[in-house]
């Protein structure tokens, strides 16, 4: 039996659809290792004798339309913010982002977000891959920076962040 190039096509497209739509965030239920992040991170940090702290932005698309069904998942913009407004040392990366949800922890690597728009006093990252929780609850946020300079990691919160329904 031959199949045409038409159908393997549509049975490829198929296979790696489903296997795409089978990602799941990644999520730790542990009450233990949330309350671990929370008393291991600041408010603020230090940094080449410059503090900052952090900004964030929490959503879900909830626009209803498009043909395919597609998932709601939970985008987290977190912003660094250096209170003297000078520029971003080059050195800090934001490399790990951990959202807590009660118990739940969403687990993330963010990726640099670059805007002509951003001020050079802010390094933004965003992760797109997030569960689908609520809307309308608050969650904490944790963000792990990295001195690139030293090697040395630095845990930066920011409590009770709302999650936005976007329409």
């Amino acid at each position: 039996m031959k199949i045409s190039p038409s159908i393997l096509k549509i049975i490829l497209f198929t296979g790696l659809l489903a296997l795409l739509s089978c990602e799941k965030p990644d999520i730790n239920d542990d009450p233990l290792f949330a309350g671990q992040l929370l008393t291991n991170s600041s408010d603020t940090i230090l940094i080449d004798s410059h503090k900052y702290f952090l900004e964030t932005e929490l959503s879900r698309n909830l626009m209803p339309g498009g043909s395919l069904p597609t998932k709601r998942k939970l985008v987290a913009y977190i912003s660094l913010v250096n209170t003297d407004s000078l520029p971003v040392s080059l050195n800090i990366l934001l490399t790990k982002l951990y959202v807590i949800n009660d118990s739940s922890v969403w687990t993330s690597v963010p990726h640099e977000y670059t805007s002509l728009d951003l001020p050079a006093y802010k390094l933004t990252s965003v992760s797109t891959d997030g569960p689908e929780w609520a809307t309308d609850i608050y969650v904490n946020v944790i963000a792990e920076v990295t001195d690139n300079l030293t090697g040395k990691k630095m845990l930066i919160k920011k409590l009770n962040q709302r999650i936005e329904a976007l329409f």
